[in-house]
């Protein structure tokens, strides 16, 4: 009986307390006050598309170039890691569908080919658009987009992956090439 008791005024006692400590309501603040802010190069011109991997990023500073330099780093970095995201997935795919013994092997070694794979890739970017805000406390706010061709990146991997022993024939290129495409356009905006 005595532990009815214990009980039942345990959870009397832990009810109240959860009840008390949450609000009943919640204060929001005031859609009215919001307003959309529309980044620059949000346009569909600088989005990727079926024929070019775009990347948009911006970099701050005082000095002028410091804002550019720091914006095309920043650029770099997001289209290297959508290039070794896509081959990754792109080597992925195309091991599953190859039920060779030698795939496995193939992909550990091409893991490091990778990397390689994408620093050519940011070695023939372009850039496509820059823009250059300066804020009110003086500092360079630049905006840049930067482009590399989805072909090159698909000629670079091909060229990569024929110094591999497992991947000398032409119908292992071709179904390649056809997971490659297949990837590339999910990544179409």
């Amino acid at each position: 009986m005595k532990k009815n008791n214990i009980a039942i005024i345990a959870s009397m006692v832990l009810a109240s307390i959860t009840l008390t400590s949450c609000p009943s309501s919640i204060a929001l603040t005031k859609v009215d006050d919001s307003r959309e802010i529309k980044l620059p190069f949000s346009e569909k011109e600088y989005k990727t598309n079926a024929e070019f991997l775009r990347a948009r990023a911006n970099g701050e500073s005082r000095d002028l170039q410091g804002g550019e330099m720091i914006a095309r780093h920043n650029a770099e970095a997001v289209l290297a890691n959508t290039i070794g995201t896509a081959i990754k997935g792109v080597t992925e795919q195309y091991f599953q569908n190859t039920s060779d013994n030698n795939s496995n092997d193939f992909s550990k070694k091409f893991e490091s080919t990778t990397r390689s794979i994408t620093n050519e890739a940011i070695s023939n970017i372009k850039i496509v658009d820059t823009k250059t805000l300066k804020k009110a406390n003086g500092v360079y706010d630049t905006w840049m987009v930067i482009e590399v061709s989805k072909k090159s990146i698909l000629a670079g991997t091909l060229k990569a992956m024929s110094n591999q022993k497992a991947f000398k024939l032409e119908s292992d290129q071709a179904k390649f090439r056809e997971i490659f495409e297949q990837e590339m356009s999910k990544l179409d905006n």
